[in-house]
């Protein structure tokens, strides 16, 4: 299944994966601990998550929930340069 990004508005207390899982009611395998909790903009409190489309649905509209976003696959066009 395909991840989908979401932001969210929180506490930079509340920045970790068991907090985001408790504030939002989410099982062990519906965050991306991978990913984690990006911080997006510290000024504005805004973190981002990665969950799979099922659980982005169930996130939309919620209070200080935003998303969800494609997360595409970011490649090089070509070799570096030297």
């Amino acid at each position: 299944m395909a991840k989908l990004m979401m932001t969210l508005q929180l506490d930079p207390g509340e920045a970790s994966i068991e907090a985001v899982r408790r504030k939002l009611e989410l099982g062990r395998l519906d965050l991306d601990e991978e990913f984690g909790v990006v911080p997006i903009d510290p000024e504005k409190d805004l973190f981002a998550i990665l969950v799979d489309e099922r659980v982005a649905s169930e996130l939309m509209g919620r209070e200080g929930v935003r998303g969800p976003f494609s997360n595409p696959k970011i490649e090089p066009f070509g070799p570096p340069s030297r």
